[in-house]
């Protein structure tokens, strides 16, 4: 099954984390990586930004207490609005209705999570068809969304206990089109870590 594009929020042995794992049919030529607060998906050959703008973005963004992941430059948004003091439902939901589906061929949704240190968790999606935002109380497990196929919050069996190790657990899911992951984890702060196939 092809999913695109996956977005997770939830524990892994008793840590919480946010992950990001990128499928892609038509531009997998891409790699996860880490910057000091971000992780950045980039294409390997710079001109394939001339074919597509929503192939580089920022899909982790660490703020304070909290990690943001997403699958576009919408990251960056829902970071200001949190900056600002936004509860991150409200940051999610106001960013994802303002930038709404992507306008490319496929209508691709934007997703989004947010993990703070204590285990909070919202997921969000818009579609052309609707929107939706989620509160979730985290415990061991975790749950997601994805563009494509796995388009409602459900959840998932996550393992690993470092940012990389959970990275590499997405990486292999059993989902078509694997490109890269990346994960940022609670350990007294978030610590990032990526996965390139």
């Amino acid at each position: 099954m092809y999913v695109g594009r996956m977005v997770v929020i939830g524990y892994s042995d008793g840590m919480p984390f946010a992950g990001y794992r990128l499928s892609s049919r038509s531009f997998p030529n891409r790699i996860a990586v880490t910057k000091c607060d971000a992780v950045l998906i980039a294409p390997k050959d710079p001109a394939d930004l001339s074919k597509s703008p929503y192939i580089s973005y920022n899909c982790i963004k660490v703020i304070g207490d909290s990690a943001i992941v997403a699958n576009g430059s919408h990251t960056e948004p829902i970071a200001e609005k949190m900056y600002l003091g936004y509860p991150p439902r409200d940051a999610l939901a106001l960013t994802l209705l303002a930038m709404d589906y992507e306008k490319d061929q496929y209508k691709t949704p934007r997703i989004a999570g947010v993990i703070h240190k204590t285990g909070k968790g919202h997921l969000g999606i818009v579609q052309a068809d609707g929107m939706n935002v989620k509160e979730f109380e985290l415990e061991e497990g975790a749950f997601f969304i994805a563009t494509y196929e796995k388009t409602d919050f459900e959840r998932l069996n996550i393992k690993g206990s470092t940012a990389t190790e959970i990275a590499k657990y997405m990486f292999e899911l059993d989902f078509e089109h694997p490109v890269c992951a990346a994960v940022a984890i609670w350990k007294n702060k978030f610590e990032l870590g990526v996965y390139n196939g």
